[in-house]
């Protein structure tokens, strides 16, 4: 069963975030908390998270920001290695199903109540959608969960052995399009799976990435991925990136 989280009301988490775009890190490293007067749980669904838990993720996840820099600046790479460590941390921790996670408040709970320090250190000139959760996809925490989510590969020694393909901004570009590729987590880990291995023709990542999502997106109302078979699935993209590949250098060719 699941665990359920807080949800901080859009009003609330408004008024949270507007005041903390003031503050230092320091200063908000004495806001956090593990309630709110305005938050809410769902009626059903699952056990309400006991205070201890959450005491315990912070602690987790503050461990894990001060190896990367945390308070100070830190480095690009400390940044993106803290992304991944944080990514297994919430999938294995929390204790969400698809269905919690995709509810917005919850993030909004997390990034302004549980941890504004750490939020506002990770993004130091924030969108709102980085901590109002309004594009789950580019949420400070929830892009993490669901990145370690659509990735993770059960009863493997290693589930989360995926979760590095990508580089934050094309994995963006795979997230923002779950829905058309329907919602498919087997197509993803298999396209995370082949992709280091995959022939791009000398191209940029990004744009072959962007052409093979283009074609799998065309061939997701006449195929039922999950239906295959995992080997034919990777065969299949593989397939598919080869024609994004000659695609690709014959738009160029024409071009010259």
């Amino acid at each position: 069963m699941s665990i359920l989280y807080p949800r901080l009301l859009d009003s609330a988490a408004t008024d949270l975030y507007e005041r903390y775009q003031r503050l230092t890190v320091d200063e908000l490293s004495t806001k956090h908390a593990f309630a709110h007067p305005s938050a809410v749980f769902a009626a059903t669904g699952g056990h309400r998270v006991p205070r201890e838990h959450l005491e315990d993720l912070r602690e987790r996840v503050l461990k894990a920001a001060e190896e990367a820099g945390f308070p100070g600046g830190g480095r690009r790479r400390a940044h993106n290695e803290f992304d991944l460590d944080i990514a297994r941390l919430l999938h294995e921790r929390m204790g969400l199903v698809a269905a919690e996670a995709s509810v917005r408040p919850i993030w909004a709970f997390l990034a302004l109540v549980v941890l504004p320090d750490v939020s506002f250190w990770r993004y130091r000139e924030p969108t709102g959608d980085r901590f109002l959760a309004t594009d789950i996809t580019r949420h400070v925490w929830g892009r993490l969960w669901w990145r370690a989510h659509l990735t993770a590969v059960p009863n493997e020694t290693d589930p989360y052995r995926l979760i590095g393909a990508f580089n934050e901004s094309d994995f963006d570009q795979i997230f923002a399009r779950r829905a058309g590729l329907g919602g498919s987590r087997a197509l993803i880990r298999a396209l995370s799976d082949v992709w280091p291995s995959l022939d791009k023709g000398g191209f940029s990542d990004r744009r072959v990435l962007r052409d093979v999502l283009k074609r799998l997106l065309r061939t997701a109302p006449v195929i039922e991925f999950d239906a295959l078979g995992y080997a034919d699935l990777c065969e299949e993209i593989r397939r598919e990136a080869a024609g994004s590949v000659a695609a690709i250098r014959e738009a160029d060719q024409r071009a010259q």
